[in-house]
């Protein structure tokens, strides 16, 4: 065993026969930051339920949520690196878990740097979507040790057992059956193996704990998020989930799951009890796939939930029935993929099938059952013209959407829109390790910076300009909409309102928050922020009285 790996012991009583027997845990620090993960709450429960010590650093920096980076005074409000690192190694932790996205990938390894420096025996063990697609080239950092490639509930556990018994030196040559899905580095190279096992009945996983990152961020009680399954039945190239069902489906595994209704009920009611939400956030990338299903949520839900709640979803599934049942049983806001009004680009590019008269229909639908309507459009596809984004607007301006959720195409590693991209001499072919490393996100605002994949010699202005021209065209009627685009597109005028752009779309949405309470927006960002902005003060405070007292 590694002499520096720290075991916590447990005395467990077997019987009088055999006496005494050891049982080894890990203690496990999960880092998170934003308004926290999945993967990660997944795995506090699921590392507590095996019997190992599980701990959250819950990160609020406004710099870590990648919707507050436009903010120019992020960095007041956002702890450095080396607190953190502090504050994450006074809970004396074996093992620091990071559940690893694009949006977070690099300042996680920035992280990761400092930690390893301060404490070189720390075992650091990462995840997540980013990490699972790209493992090798996460292990190309030395100071991870462990990369788990897909989903974590049955390998993570395996792993601390491992650690635990045999020690790090050991488990590093482990055969593949004993850790499938772990990946590390060893004296012979990478170690490869293969995908960790999914959980095919997705009812026997426990409930996530988020506790903890309620007790950082009240806030986020507000609104409780769920997931009833797991992974997509589409194919979008530009998507994650769709490269994770793809990556399973090689390996002769379905990716996608569904929880019974009993199960998500029974999580909703014990969510009530603890943290009385006014809200339920379901943040499934499909909601309601199955007919029969859908038809049980909405017998039910009303009845044994009773809260407003919101999804995501397809136009292509929801006909009209489907939304007036949704609403009937509480749905108060649905957020349609809509990516592109092209349709030739939607099928070609983007690998989506829904037709825009579909979608207008379902826009229309919802609306009639006085559901909130979220549409949501990427810009910045390849071979996109002024066309297109006028073909947008149009339709905005027939469909009348209650918010338009817009923002730059994002390139993940092993996305097909990417390999396209790639192929098609839109991006460069050294921007591919870029892409690995998490250097190709790009601000989620509508003002373009330099980055991978930004083209703003032709669209430069438009694309400045849009959440002013999305506006006009989804919230005033045609006759005002025309001449407000006209006015703006002015030489001086687009100058000004260019940099006035993010300003102009945080201040609608939260004005419209207000006019509207089927927005989300005010609970989710608005007053979160405000706590967030609170932990930061608190934890600058005690810096200043700890500093005080050694004086």
């Amino acid at each position: 065993m590694n002499p520096y790996v720290r075991i916590v012991a447990v005395i467990v009583w077997l019987k009088p026969s055999t006496g005494f027997a050891m049982v080894l845990r890990m203690r496990v620090t999960f880092y998170d930051c934003g308004t926290g993960s999945f993967a990660v709450q997944y795995l506090l429960s699921i590392t507590a339920s095996s019997g190992h010590h599980a701990r959250l650093y819950f990160d609020c920096s406004l710099s870590t949520d990648y919707l507050a980076q436009d903010i120019p005074f992020t960095g007041l409000f956002s702890l450095s690196r080396e607190r953190i690192c502090h504050e994450i190694l006074a809970t004396r932790p074996d093992v620091v878990g990071f559940s690893m996205y694009s949006f977070q990938y690099r300042a996680n390894l920035e992280l990761i740097r400092i930690l390893k420096r301060e404490r070189p025996d720390l075992i650091i063990v990462c995840g997540g979507i980013h990490v699972s697609l790209t493992p090798d080239a996460a292990l190309k950092h030395p100071e991870i040790d462990f990369v788990v490639v897909g989903e974590a509930e049955v390998s993570f556990p395996r792993l601390l057992d491992c650690l635990a018994n045999d020690g790090v030196d050991a488990v590093r040559n482990a055969a593949t059956h004993v850790l499938p899905g772990v990946w590390n580095r060893s004296g012979c190279g990478i170690i490869a193996r293969g995908l960790s096992p999914v959980v095919r009945n997705l009812d026997e996983i426990p409930f996530p704990d988020k506790s903890a990152h309620i007790q950082a961020n009240p806030a986020l009680a507000a609104i409780y998020s769920i997931i009833g399954s797991r992974g997509c039945f589409g194919s979008c190239s530009y998507c994650n989930s769709a490269s994770m069902n793809r990556l399973y489906r090689e390996n002769g595994e379905t990716y996608y799951r569904v929880r019974s209704v009993d199960n998500i009920i029974q999580e909703l009611q014990q969510a009530i009890e603890r943290y009385r939400p006014r809200t339920i956030a379901f943040w499934d990338d499909v909601f309601g796939v199955r007919g029969k299903w859908l038809e049980e949520f909405c017998d039910r839900y009303p009845k044994e939930i009773g809260l407003p709640f919101e999804v995501q979803a397809n136009p292509h599934i929801h006909d009209e029935h489907n939304l007036k049942r949704l609403a009937d049983a509480g749905c108060v806001t649905i957020d349609f993929g809509f990516q592109s009004a092209n349709e030739e680009v939607r099928r070609t590019l983007l690998h989506r099938t829904e037709t825009n008269e579909q979608v207008r229909q379902a826009i229309g639908w919802a609306k009639q059952n006085g559901i909130f309507v979220e549409l949501d459009l990427i810009v910045n596809l390849p071979g996109e013209t002024p066309a297109h984004i006028e073909e947008a607007l149009r339709f905005l301006a027939d469909t009348h959407p209650n918010l338009v959720n817009c923002g730059f195409l994002q390139y993940f590693p092993g996305a097909q829109i990417t390999e396209f991209a790639l192929e098609n001499g839109y991006l460069k072919p050294e921007t591919l390790e870029q892409i690995e490393q998490g250097e190709s996100v790009q601000s989620m605002r509508l003002l373009p910076k330099d980055g991978v994949g930004i083209d703003t010699r032709a669209l430069g202005y438009q694309y400045r300009l849009l959440p002013y021209y999305i506006f006009f065209a989804s919230r005033l009627p045609g006759w005002l909409a025309r001449p407000s685009s006209t006015f703006v597109g002015l030489p001086l005028v687009r100058s000004v309102c260019s940099l006035l752009a993010p300003f102009f779309l945080y201040t609608w949405r939260f004005i419209y928050s207000f006019l509207d309470r089927r927005s989300f927006f005010l609970h989710r960002q608005i007053i979160p922020f405000f706590y967030a902005i609170r932990w930061i003060l608190k934890k600058r405070a005690e810096s200043l009285f700890a500093r005080g007292h050694e004086e």
